[in-house]
């Protein structure tokens, strides 16, 4: 049986525990309480915050910054959903901060990810609502209704194509191909040795000019070399002095001297074309000569082989020409 001083220690014991535990709690419960936060509001209309609830954590840029205190349903608009977040003192909100829906992994749970603005912005005061952004589930919405609209379209463009007349025609274009494919491979099969040979002349003139290049890379080289060598330094160097020494040169009296020279050799050769026209009638005079000689020499032997006694008496041959008339003509 319990004495009574048992139960006095028993009820000691049991009053130290409850105020043990009632301090422990206040002392990690008070700075929660106690803390000072930064409190907003955030409103979405027509957008189901299905996965959001009390107690949801609020992210800034991933950095986790607070929770979701309070969700309700707009009393004056009824298709909008009020979110009350509790967030860190000194939470840089901005005018253009965007409070955006986001999945937390793939457990279907939601949070609030804040997404900061310009630092040029203004601040946003405490208890203002942050302007809600696009969140994930809106724009993978948008993206499957522009794709059920193209899958749509294009399921209706196939049932069009798929009709009696359009398949008539895709028949047809079909077993036109099939022909034109079958005369294809036959042109082929037909002038597979003109086709090799082409190849073969192509791969040689492919390393003829392969071989072409390498003796023209291997020229260019050469040229480099010479270019970069001295002597082509030296050579310009040489030029450039010539060039030089002919602008110090007395130039006008050089083009005077060959005036000069040109003159005397224009003279020259008009006393010799005028010493050559005088030859050529002397010339012509003494062929004259030799031939009325000929002539002469012609008719004497013809009248000696008629009569040898002229040789002895001579005459006077009949008939000889007048080269002096001749002459005067």
């Amino acid at each position: 049986m319990i004495t009574r001083s048992q139960r006095i220690r028993l009820g000691i014991f049991i009053a130290l525990a409850l105020t043990a535990l009632i301090v422990s709690i206040g002392v990690i419960v008070a700075p929660v309480l106690l803390e000072e936060r930064d409190v907003y509001f955030i409103a979405y209309e027509d957008v189901s915050v299905t996965g959001l609830q009390e107690g949801s954590g609020v992210k800034y840029q991933g950095i986790q910054v607070g929770f979701v205190s309070d969700i309700s349903i707009d009393p004056q608009d009824i298709r909008r959903i009020l979110l009350k977040v509790s967030l860190e003192k000194g939470t840089p909100i901005k005018v253009d901060t965007k409070a955006e829906i986001a999945f937390l992994g793939i457990t279907g749970l939601k949070l609030i990810e804040l997404k900061s603005g310009s630092n040029e912005a203004d601040d946003l005061p405490l208890g203002s609502f942050i302007p809600a952004g696009r969140s994930l589930a809106e724009e993978i919405t948008g993206h499957a209704e522009v794709l059920a609209a193209k899958s749509e379209l294009v399921l209706n463009n196939l049932i069009e194509l798929t009709q009696q007349d359009n398949a008539v025609r895709i028949i047809s274009l079909v077993d036109s191909l099939v022909t034109g494919v079958s005369s294809f491979n036959r042109f082929m099969a037909d002038n597979s040795g003109p086709f090799h040979n082409t190849l073969v002349n192509t791969e040689r003139a492919s390393t003829d000019l392969d071989t072409l290049m390498f003796y023209a890379g291997d020229i260019l080289k050469r040229v480099n070399a010479f270019a970069a060598s001295d002597t082509l330094h030296s050579i310009v160097n040489n030029i450039a002095e010539v060039t030089d020494e002919l602008n110090q040169a007395e130039l006008v009296r050089l083009f005077q001297e060959i005036n000069r020279t040109l003159s005397q050799t224009n003279n020259m050769l008009h006393d010799v074309e005028i010493s050559f026209a005088k030859s050529r009638t002397d010339l012509v005079y003494t062929i004259d000569r030799l031939k009325e000689s000929v002539d002469y020499l012609n008719q004497f032997s013809r009248l000696v082989s008629e009569d040898p006694s002229i040789l002895v008496r001579g005459a006077e041959p009949k008939k000889a020409p007048d080269y002096k008339l001749r002459k005067r003509k």
